[in-house]
């Protein structure tokens, strides 16, 4: 629960050493899950701001993974000098897992960077954060699930947590694994709460009946996984939260900055961008193997609260959580 890290400055600096030469412009392809957002941002200004020269490829599966093999095939064609993936089911669905990888449908023959993505290691994405077993690396975006448990309870104790998720996407189903078995060792309970599918899609309306079952099953906080499908639906989400007079607690900061959730324990995308970027840059430019680079987080995170939502839950953070949030 730290301030926010400077956006540019300190992956900037922290490879004093690469060469500037090697003028010839390296080629991203740059495959994203729904479209271009703050990582992607932090990723190309990284360059900018090095001056390094790269030619910066995009597409889109518009959050449809029918898209994914064509978009692999694609890659295969081009070779390009590196590829970015944005996201764990992009990410899943175009490396495969680490000891079960099919070159018929998976990227190959090519170092690949990954971010936004969560528990690369649960998912299969690599072998260990210090060695992917792949050609691999890249960022984790979301802290600690521990960590995140402790800035819950050091805004208000609990007992009883509730999550909604999409029971079709990987990161959320791993990261409320992980939870759940953290709280039970702590005598504390998580109600996931899955929402219904119909013809294999999540149905949003849904919501606010899971919220109030939530509310009414005893939860004391609302915890928001990583979810592509919640974050399209976050005004939704944690405007049900608050008719139910439910504290929502996000591990994502859209929930938090552009919608009503009460707190959360984030990294910055655009941060999580440009780190990334220092890791492209190693490899394109620094010639080192993206097997040797390990996977990580941002060193720091940043505590957000929503002070609107706190007067209209009448949940106001503590002092000494005040002293290092960031209220927004």
């Amino acid at each position: 629960m730290m301030h926010r890290r400077p956006l540019l400055a300190a992956v900037a600096l922290a490879a004093p050493g690469v060469a500037r030469a090697q003028n010839r412009p390296r080629r991203i392809l740059m495959l994203l899950f729904r479209g271009w957002e703050e990582a992607c941002d932090g990723f190309r200004d990284y360059f900018a701001v090095r001056h390094r020269p790269v030619d910066l490829i995009v597409r889109n599966a518009q959050e449809d993974l029918k898209r994914v093999p064509d978009m692999v095939r694609e890659a295969q064609a081009m070779q390009p000098d590196l590829v970015y993936l944005w996201g764990t089911t992009l990410a899943m669905a175009a490396l495969g897992p680490w000891d079960a990888h099919d070159p018929a449908r998976h990227l190959t023959g090519m170092p690949v960077v990954f971010n936004i993505v969560t528990d690369p290691v649960r998912n299969r994405v690599v072998r260990t954060r210090t060695e992917p077993g792949r050609p691999v690396t890249g960022t984790e975006y979301i802290a600690p699930v521990a960590v995140q448990l402790g800035a819950m309870a050091s805004y208000r104790p609990f007992r009883r947590a509730a999550a909604l998720y999409n029971p079709r996407e990987g990161n959320s189903v791993v990261t409320l694994e992980e939870m759940n078995e953290l709280l039970a060792t702590r005598g504390a309970m998580l109600d996931r709460l899955p929402v219904p599918l119909a013809e294999g899609r999540p149905q949003a309306e849904a919501i606010p009946g899971l919220v109030a079952r939530a509310r009414e099953g005893g939860a004391e906080w609302l915890y928001i996984p990583p979810d592509t499908f919640l974050n399209e639906h976050r005004a939704a989400l944690t405007a049900a939260a608050l008719r139910e007079g439910l504290p929502s607690f996000s591990a994502s900061e859209r929930f938090v900055a552009f919608a009503d959730a009460l707190a959360g324990l984030v990294s910055r995308y655009y941060s999580v961008g440009a780190f990334t970027a220092f890791k492209a840059e190693q490899i394109l430019f620094g010639g080192v193997a993206p097997g040797a680079i390990p996977v990580e987080t941002l060193s720091r995170f940043s505590y957000l609260v929503r002070m609107d939502t706190a007067r209209r839950l009448r949940a106001y953070p503590p002092v000494s959580l005040l002293r290092i949030a960031e209220a927004v």
